[in-house]
This record gives structure tokens, sequence and C-alpha cells, in this order.
């Protein structure tokens, strides 16, 4: 059973595109710390893949890099500034042992089958290539989803894999752990409408494949809100807890 609907993935990136850079804070200090440990692995001159490239940054931040990016929101690879092919990181058109090292700064969560995902990077790096991932873990947006149980027991709220699940999936696909390190990164908004429009306009909004359709009303949302403000509220606003989990792999 897929984990999450790849073509409403697709779409939903694909219209983030144009605001993309500019909304996505969360995920331009995520993929700063991922350059970061990137810099321990990798020469200059490095054939590196860009998995999930979104509008192609790292190609800019990281130039003593040859960048190969990759994305699977077609929008997303019409606005990079970067050369980068419109492709599913479950099925990647490249020979085997084709990058010194693979590049995925949350886009790993978004796969529909993660395990088959894995398995495609660990096939393209070469023998003793390494992997710098950054992905979302277990517990990402709990506030927000413990709100939505006032309304129902659907999946409003995009689940993620436990730490160990991820390391696990890792791991069968021929990867062996070097580092791992999990940050919690809390961010504030006025209301829980505020934290939903954010979410749409990077891309991240729910994705389940077992995901309930439909529009809610103004009063389901108003119940949510209502619900989000007497469990979590602080004075700073409504807290959004993101779990990231920072892997670096070696394919041996």
């Amino acid at each position: 059973m897929r984990m999450f609907d790849t073509q409403a993935v697709k779409e939903a990136f694909g219209r983030a595109a144009p605001v993309y850079d500019r909304e996505a804070q969360l995920q331009k200090r995520v993929r700063g710390r991922c350059i970061a440990l990137a810099e321990q692995c990798w020469p200059v001159g490095a054939r590196i893949l860009d998995a999930g490239c979104g509008t192609g940054q790292l190609a800019r931040e990281a130039p003593h890099w040859h960048i190969t990016g990759c994305d699977l929101a077609y929008g997303m690879c019409r606005v990079s500034s970067s050369p980068v092919i419109n492709a599913n990181v479950e099925a990647l058109p490249f020979a085997d042992e084709s990058f010194d090292g693979i590049f995925s700064s949350l886009m790993l969560q978004w796969a529909g089958d993660p395990e088959a995902a894995w398995r495609e990077m660990a096939r393209m790096i070469k023998p003793g290539g390494r992997c710098v991932i950054a992905t979302l873990a277990d517990g990402t947006l709990g506030e927000l989803r413990e709100a939505f149980a006032v309304l129902d027991a659907a999946p409003h709220v995009s689940d993620f894999l436990p730490a160990h699940a991820v390391l696990t999936q890792a791991g069968h696909a021929g990867l062996t752990l070097l580092a791992a390190e999990q940050a919690q990164v809390v961010e504030y908004y006025p209301d829980a409408i505020a934290l939903m429009r954010s979410l749409q306009a990077i891309g991240a909004s729910n994705k389940a494949a077992a995901r309930r359709r439909g529009m809610m009303t103004l009063r389901q949302l108003s119940r949510v809100d209502r619900a989000y403000e007497r469990q979590f509220g602080q004075a700073q606003g409504l807290p959004a807890t993101w779990q990231v989990l920072y892997l670096v792999l070696e394919k041996v």
C-alpha cells in the first residue's frame, strides 16, 4: 500500500513552484544543514544527484560540485535556473553507479513507495559513495493532527515514518549509516488557517493516499482552530513542530 498519492504530490508541488523559494523558509534552513554535512563527504568536482531538487537551489549554493537535479513536479523543473530532469525518484533514468553522492533534502518523506526510492538511490551511487539525506519523521505537525481529531478519525495530516523505520529501509537498500541526528523545529502561526495556508503554499498539505477528499466547511475549520488554541496555544501563537531527520549513509 502506498503511503502518499504520487499524482497529488506532483500537482501540489508544481502549483507551489512560483512562490516556493519565498515561502519555504524551513526548507532553506534544512538544506543549509545538509550542505554543511555534505561538505564533509564530497570533494570539489564530485558528481552529485540532487534528488527532489525543487527549484534547483543546491546547484546555485554549491557550484563546486557537478550537480544533476531531478524532481517529480514539472512546475519545479520549469522554474529552476539550472538544468533538471523531470522524474520520479522511485524510477530514475540513470545508469547504475552514475554518481559519487546523492543529496536529498525534504523529498524522501513524500515518496509513495519509500523503499523503492531507497533502492534507486543505492543503485545509482558508486561503491564508497555517500548519501546526505534530510527527511521528516514521525511527530511532525503533531499539534495539527490532534486538533483535527475533534472532527473525526480521518487522516487530515500526513503521517511520516519513525526514524527507526527510515533507517531500516536504508539498510535493506544496501546503505550503511555513518551519522544521524534528529532536530525539532517549531514555527508559530496566528491561527490554524494560517498554518494550513502556509503548508498549501509550499505544496506540503495532506497527500496521504487514504485522505478524505473534499473541501472543509468554515464551521469545521473553526472547530479545528478552537481545539488547536485550547490544546497548544502559546503567547507566540500556535506552534507547529517539525521533526527533521538528518542522515549520512555510505554504499559499501
